[in-house]
């Protein structure tokens, strides 16, 4: 090759080199935005470099955002939820864009049909601009536990899993597992499964033996008790999270001592409220546990009567007290498909039980660090990830401002266009 093109190659090499080099550390400068710190709101400059906040201006500021007196807060969670992974594209679909909508960046999705990594994309998820969720696949329950019955006799039935019946849906949307040989048998398939976590069924477990055997209580069973601290050591040693459904304060006792990582709702069933000791021995093992407080608004009236509702939102008050004052972790989740877990935060601000900073901390730093515990979220830092909402009023005000959404910003990416706020 000719010398004078050998050099002007490697010119043009350099200058490449040089430009990638400098996309990469380019800057967002982050101006005159009030920024909370977890007390209040502080106005000051922020930088995104590299998808992370740094508050020293870098040598490189390629692109400037007035956040011209914005309140800006960490991105909202939702840590329970089936709303993605259906088998209906168009409605998982709408669920990720009412995510991005809302602001809700991370999604904890509770029970799902089976998806790959590679369809979640697809759908919107796990790919920058969409919000981050993390799947459980195929729960485990037992022969004729929950939520086998919503699934076959409800969702089914409403046009969601289509192409399954019921029979290729068990140990597949759901496994039973009603003996150590079940779970000798099955644990290979549960595995494959390339879950992000385990979701395990408890349903008056204190009860197991007699609603196992009666008629009457079939699809309001779950789990033998004798078997949840198998699955749980063989989930750990499988590097997966265990969540746990419970319905009763026996079963939050019993999720707690067979080592859980989070409990998946509060009890809304029974009149019996979490012991002291309990929540003592939750927060000592660092459990969190997901509120989905709403859900006795919609549960069907067979599950729980109209007369036994008022009761139950007592319980939640004083289980909700329970566990703020034994410091047990508290993440926000609503179990509803056709929530975002906003509306779930508009039912506990009427409880009364938390104020509004202490919820917006739960929703922007406790939830997202309960689904992904891992990574740096939930604080507007150095270090952590470049991800927040821009607010047009005051969400210490009236929490419900957290609707007034300006900008998005996702690990270093102005999410735009922006969708129309609710």
């Amino acid at each position: 090759m000719n010398y004078w093109i050998k050099i002007a190659l490697t010119s043009i090499s350099v200058a490449l080199f040089v430009l990638q080099a400098g996309a990469q550390t380019a800057s967002t400068a982050l101006v005159s935005g009030k920024w909370f710190d977890g007390k209040g709101f502080k106005t000051r400059t922020m930088y995104s470099v590299d998808g992370r906040f740094v508050s020293k201006r870098p040598k490189n500021v390629g692109k400037t955002i007035d956040l011209a007196g914005l309140w800006v807060i960490p991105p909202l969670a939702e840590a329970h939820n089936h709303s993605i992974a259906t088998g209906v594209t168009d409605w998982d679909k709408k669920a990720v864009s009412d995510f991005i909508r809302d602001g809700v960046y991370y999604v904890k999705i509770q029970g799902n049909l089976p998806i790959s990594a590679e369809d979640a994309r697809s759908l919107g998820v796990n790919n920058g601009s969409g919000p981050d969720v993390i799947f459980s696949q195929g729960a485990i329950t037992a022969s004729g536990g929950h939520p086998i019955g919503l699934i076959e006799n409800v969702l089914l039935k409403r046009g969601y899993f289509p192409g399954y019946t019921k029979d290729t849906l068990k140990d597949h949307r759901y496994f039973t597992i009603d003996s150590e040989a079940d779970l000798e048998k099955k644990w290979p398939a549960i595995i494959e499964m390339k879950r992000d976590f385990l979701k395990v069924m408890l349903w008056a477990a204190d009860e197991h033996d007699m609603r196992a055997a009666s008629p009457k209580f079939m699809f309001q069973r779950a789990l033998d008790p004798k078997l949840l601290p198998l699955i749980v050591s063989r989930s750990h040693a499988a590097g997966l999270r265990v969540s746990a459904h419970v319905t009763t304060a026996a079963d939050f006792r019993i999720a707690v001592e067979s080592g859980v990582d989070e409990i998946s709702h509060l009890p809304y069933l029974g009149s019996e409220p979490i012991s002291a000791a309990d929540a003592k021995l939750a927060a000592k093992k660092g459990i969190v546990v997901v509120t989905t407080a709403k859900l006795i608004t919609w549960i069907p009236k067979n599950a729980l009567p109209d007369s036994e509702r008022p009761g139950v939102e007592k319980a939640q008050i004083a289980n909700l007290k329970m566990l703020l004052d034994n410091k047990v972790k508290v993440a926000i989740g609503s179990d509803n498909t056709s929530d975002t877990s906003v509306a779930e935060i508009e039912y506990l601000r009427g409880l009364n039980v938390f104020n509004d900073r202490t919820l917006l901390k739960m929703w922007t730093e406790t939830t997202p660090r309960a689904i992904f515990p891992d990574r740096k979220i939930g604080k507007l830092a150095n270090g952590y990830e470049a991800s927040f909402l821009a607010l047009e009023a005051d969400p210490l005000a009236d929490l419900m401002n957290v609707k007034k959404i300006k900008y998005r910003f996702k690990k270093g990416l102005l999410l735009e266009p922006a969708p129309a706020g609710k």
